[in-house]
């Protein structure tokens, strides 16, 4: 008698668990999401469709056909807006993202004697300066690849990028000129 309660519990379990071959899958009416992958722009009285891509500032100079004019400003532009405006350059979480954008020698240059980095001389936040922030923000290229980022209270900072496109670096960070 039990092996045949335990051979019907057995089978229950089976028989409940079972679907039917038939049964179908109702779809809810969701919403349907899209992302916005170009947006049109006005340059020089024509409109023009630009496909978002890794460099999307607004106020970046643009060819006739949408690209980027000049992609290490872009480059600079991204990073700052990725680390600096929002604090993540200060967080550690960060760090290995914000590490693979400068060169070993231009880390070298940032290296604390604790093992940590001083984002100062890139951010130009300390007690007296609110260094560079979103509404104080201007890149100027000089000779070569230097380029000069300036922010608030004349605060000036003086970036190198090198590298084949899409793939650069800072190779070199300086408070002087």
């Amino acid at each position: 008698m039990k092996k045949f309660l335990f051979i019907a519990a057995i089978v229950a379990l089976i028989m409940g668990t079972a679907v039917d071959a038939s049964a179908k899958v109702r779809k809810g009416k969701g919403k349907k999401h899209q992302a916005q992958t170009s947006k049109t722009i006005k340059s020089n009285n024509q409109n023009m469709k630009v496909d978002q891509g890794m460099y999307t500032a607004d106020d970046a100079t643009r060819l006739a056909n949408g690209d980027v004019a000049d992609l290490e400003k872009a480059f600079i532009a991204d990073f700052y807006g990725q680390y600096v405006f929002n604090g993540n350059i200060y967080n550690e979480a960060y760090l290995p993202y914000v590490k693979i954008k400068f060169s070993k020698a231009a880390l070298s240059k940032l290296a604390n004697a604790d093992g940590g980095y001083d984002w100062s001389v890139v951010t130009g936040r300390n007690d007296d300066s609110a260094g560079i922030t979103p509404d104080h923000f201007i890149i100027n290229r000089l000779d070569g690849n230097w380029f000069e980022v300036c922010g608030a209270d004349g605060f000036n900072t003086y970036l190198k990028v090198e590298g084949s496109d899409g793939a650069y670096k800072i190779t070199e960070v300086s408070s002087t000129r």
